[in-house]
Order: structure tokens, then C-alpha cells, then sequence
């Protein structure tokens, strides 16, 4: 686990680095674009990602898992990468003529005040597919050659300062905002050009037409595993996404509100960094040591990636719980977007419940259990749907994200039990219980921790000095507690690593 907690480090310092910029887009997005206008661009980027799910059949899984199997020079290893790079092509342009076959049928859907705008920009959206279809596959075959930190560069850290450049030009009135539209769609085309001149860089990478490569068992193997999880994902991806998905459906403010919800998925997604950093480093050697069938290394990763996890999520999560009132301050006009805390808290119930299970969807994608996965999810989808038709009418976003919460635990429980049953593997254990008590006096620290400045003069800059502070005590506060309760072997190890060799990693 020690390469991996260094280059989860190393991506983690990205992330980092994306969610500061990741800050300044909310900023200027709530400040300068109006609340519908924001909700669309949203909501038509949440649509993209969703419908890019369909287009790789599940082979960008295929791709992080069979890749391991074949050497460098192995001709089975080309024709991997022609398969898994040819086919999303020729699912997504099928993807493509059906959607623009059908516009009055989709338009219609939403409320009829935000028809105009997806008129105007509905033929956009396949183009807009087919680049986080490319964003994907590029992503998973650099990860599986341990590029994580670069590739997280590329999406977290030079796509958003090319967002952020697009914004104020938007926000200078040089640009109107159909050019701010089709430039946040077309700026994706940079970092797919960078992922491909790295991707040729490396001994692996390479196609063929040879496609005897394989023989018939093998094609039904990859055609069986890739299925699968070609529908797993549609399920997760409909569980962690169905709620933004269809609240322009059901709330009658449709974008509008939209717009205050995403803010909240925004902070949700700041906690969630470090699994974006830990899991894909942890997954990796996870596969490695299970296709080696080496069980007590994978129950070992297994167990302490879980309490990785969980130590800089709850950690994150704090500083953001403390400093609501401030984010809400400075965001939007005149504390318009006030709606979002709430919102946030209940998101923040189920995603802190999903994290601290560890990586129970990586486990049963690359077992045989993971047609079991698939049921599951599709069942809890199901249940999710029922919520959000039924509480979004009635609750509006609060709604949302009750449906959410509660269809994240209870998928989160299942797995639980699933795993533990029949692999013997479960995350939790004493350093869980450690990790919650390092947390109390932080939150208490953080959430009574007196306002030294008036936010209504200079809000900006009291705002900035009072989360400073209170951030910095809350750090302090945990960080010491988790040095004396010992959670985590790897973090202590870590630590005297960066002590003794005076560098991060």
C-alpha cells in the first residue's frame, strides 16, 4: 500500500488544486450567469456524462481489469485497446441519430419556461457525449498504467481553468452566452488531444486489426464481463445522478432550482476527492493482487484503503459542515442560493455512509459477483425513482436529496452484507470507530468557534479570514487527534516518511 498512498497523495494535491479552481467556477457561475441559465448547463452536462455510460458497452472496466493480463508487446493487449477504443465510437454516433431523431419528445419533458433553451442547444448534446466517452476510456488506460496524478491534472486542473477563462470573458460581456455554452462543450478537446500525445508515450499503448487475436472463448468472456458491467454502471450512475437528472422534470422552477441543488452536489463532490484520489491507485493494486489470486493481499488493500478513505473524507467534510454559512455569504446575490444547506447535510448523511464502506463496487465488479451488484443496484434505482417522483413534487430539492440519502444506505447496507458474507470482507473495525472520535472535537471546535469578523461589511474579505481560521483550527484539532488514536498504519507511516525525507512524497 505504500506506492499507492504516495500517488494518492500525489493526485490527491491535484484535486486540491482542481477543487480551488473548482471554487472560483461556482463563484463566478453563481455570480455572473443567471440561476436558470446555470441550472442548463448543469443539467446538460449531468445528461452528457449520463448518456456517455451507454456508449463504451461497459469496456472501460473491461480495459482497467483484462489490461493487467497481457504484456506490453502482447498483440491480445492492441487488439484490447482497438476494441474498447473502435466500438464507443459506433455505439455513440447509433446514441446520436436516435436522439436527434427525437426532439419534440425529449423537449417536452422539461417545464415549459426552459424549453427555449433546450431547443436551442439540443443538437449539441451527442458531441458532448462523445467526448466524456473518450475523456473515460483515455482516463481508465492511463490510470491502469499508475498516470493517475496526470490524468487528474488534466480534468481537474486544465479543464477548469479554461472554464474559468470562458467565465470571465463571459462576465466582461466579451463573450455572450451562447458562445459560453458551446466553448464549455468544445474545450473538452484539449485535454483529449493531451491524453492521446501521453497514451502513445507509453510501451503499452497500440492497435491492431488483427482481430484473430482473440479466440472465440476469449471474445465471449470480455462480451460477458463487459455486459455486466456495462449495466452496473448504468445503475450506479443512475443512483448517484437520477436526483439532479430529474428535478427539472418535477420541480416546477426546473432549472432555476437546479441551480441551487448542483451548488450542493458541488460541495458533496469536494468530500468526495479523496476517494477520487485514493480509489483509482487502490483499485489498481487491488486488481493486480486479485488476478494473482493473492486473496489475503486483496483483503489487506481492502481493508485499509477503506480507512484511507474515510480519514481525509470526514476531514474535508468538517471544514465544509463549519462553513456553510460562509459559503452561502459569498455565493450567488444576496444569499440567494441560502437553499443549499440543508440540501447539502442530508446529501452528506448517505455519501459519508458510501465512503466509509470502502471499495465494495470495485470488489464485486472484478468477482463474480458482480451480476449480484447489478440486481441490487437496479432494485435500489428503482426505489430511488419512486422517491424522487413522489418527494420532489412536494419537497422540491429537499426531496431530492432525502431520496438520494436514503437510497444510498440502504444500497451501501446490502453490499455490507453481501461481501461480508461471502468474501469475509468488511471495512469496518476499531480504527472506524477511532477515526468518529477524532472527528467530535473537530466539529465541535469548528462549529463553535466565535465569528471575529461582521460579514456584512467587506463580506469577501471577512468571509475569506473567518474560514482561515476556523479551517485551520478544525485541521489542527483532528490531525491531532488522529496522531494520538493511531487510526491508520499507513498515514503513520507517511507521516515519519515525510518527517525523515523532509518532502511530501
Amino acid at each position: 500500500m505504500g506506492i499507492v498512498f504516495r500517488q494518492s497523495v500525489k493526485t490527491s494535491l491535484v484535486l486540491i488544486l482542481g477543487a480551488l479552481l473548482g471554487a472560483g467556477i461556482l463563484w463566478l457561475s453563481t455570480r455572473f450567469i443567471p440561476k436558470q441559465e446555470y441550472g442548463f448547463i448543469n443539467s446538460m452536462t449531468k445528461w452528457a456524462v449520463m448518456l456517455s455510460i451507454f456508449a463504451p458497452l461497459g469496456l472501460n472496466s473491461t480495459l482497467a481489469v483484462f489490461i493487467h493480463r497481457y504484456n506490453n508487446d502482447d498483440v491480445k493487449r492492441k487488439l484490447l485497446l482497438t476494441i474498447c477504443f473502435v466500438v464507443p465510437l459506433v455505439i455513440s454516433s447509433v446514441i446520436a441519430i436516435v436522439y436527434l431523431l427525437a426532439p419534440e419528445w425529449v423537449i417536452h419533458h422539461f417545464q415549459p419556461e426552459d424549453e427555449p433553451l433546450m431547443r436551442t442547444y439540443y443538437k449539441w448534446l451527442p458531441i458532448y457525449i462523445l467526448f466524456f466517452v473518450y475523456m473515460t476510456i483515455f482516463d481508465q488506460y492511463l490510470c491502469s498504467q499508475m498516470k493517475v496524478a496526470v490524468s487528474y491534472f488534466m480534468r481537474e486542473v486544465l479543464l477548469r481553468i479554461l472554464n474559468i477563462l470562458f467565465i470571465l470573458l463571459f462576465a466582461f460581456k466579451i463573450i455572450c452566452f451562447h458562445t459560453l455554452v458551446l466553448t464549455s462543450i468544445l474545450i473538452y478537446c484539449a485535454p483529449l488531444f493531451l491524453y492521446f500525445l501521453l497514451s502513445i508515450n507509453t510501451k503499452a499503448f497500440g492497435f491492431t486489426i488483427n482481430y484473430s487475436g482473440f479466440s472465440p472463448a476469449e471474445y465471449k468472456e470480455i462480451a460477458h464481463f463487459s455486459w455486466y458491467h456495462f449495466l452496473l454502471y448504468i445503475s450506479i450512475m443512475l443512483l448517484n445522478s437520477m436526483d439532479a437528472l430529474l428535478i427539472p422534470f418535477y420541480d416546477h422552477r426546473g432549472f432555476s432550482t437546479l441551480a441551487v441543488y448542483m451548488v450542493a452536489v458541488y460541495f458533496i463532490s469536494l468530500a468526495y476527492m479523496p476517494s477520487k484520489a485514493f480509489m483509482q491507485a487502490s483499485f489498481a493494486s487491488f486488481a493486480k493482487a486479485f488476478n494473482n489470486k493473492n486473496m489475503d493481499a486483496a483483503k489487506d488493500i481492502f481493508i485499509r484503503s477503506s480507512v484511507n478513505l474515510l480519514i481525509p473524507t470526514l476531514g474535508i467534510a468538517l471544514i465544509i459542515c463549519c462553513n456553510l454559512e460562509n459559503a452561502v455569504s459569498i455565493i450567488g446575490s444576496g444569499k440567494n442560493y441560502s437553499g443549499l444547506i440543508p440540501v447539502f447535510i442530508v446529501l452528506l448523511i448517505g455519501m459519508l455512509v458510501n465512503v466509509a464502506n470502502g471499495m465494495t463496487d470495485q470488489v464485486l465488479s472484478i468477482t463474480n459477483y458482480y451480476k449480484f451488484n447489478f440486481y441490487v443496484s437496479l432494485i435500489i434505482s428503482g426505489i430511488l425513482f419512486g422517491l424522487i417522483r413522489y418527494l420532489v413534487p412536494r419537497y422540491g430539492i429537499f426531496g431530492a436529496a432525502c431520496a438520494s440519502s436514503t437510497a444510498m444506505i440502504l444500497y451501501n447496507i446490502i453490499k455490507f452484507l453481501f461481501i461480508w458474507k461471502k468474501l469475509d470482507m468488511q471495512p469496518f473495525s476499531i480504527n472506524t470507530l477511532k477515526i468518529l472520535i477524532c472527528a467530535l472535537p473537530a466539529l465541535a471546535v469548528g462549529y463553535f468557534f466565535p465569528y471575529f469578523f461582521n460579514p456584512d461589511r467587506h463580506v469577501y474579505v471577512h468571509t475569506f479570514l473567518d474560514v482561515i481560521m476556523r479551517s485551520s483550527v478544525i485541521v489542527l484539532v483532528y490531525m491531532l487527534m488522529l496522531i494520538w488514536l493511531k487510526p491508520s498504519k499507513d498515514l503513520e507511516e507517511y507521516l515519519a516518511t515525510v518527517k525523515k525525507d523532509k518532502r511530501l512524497f
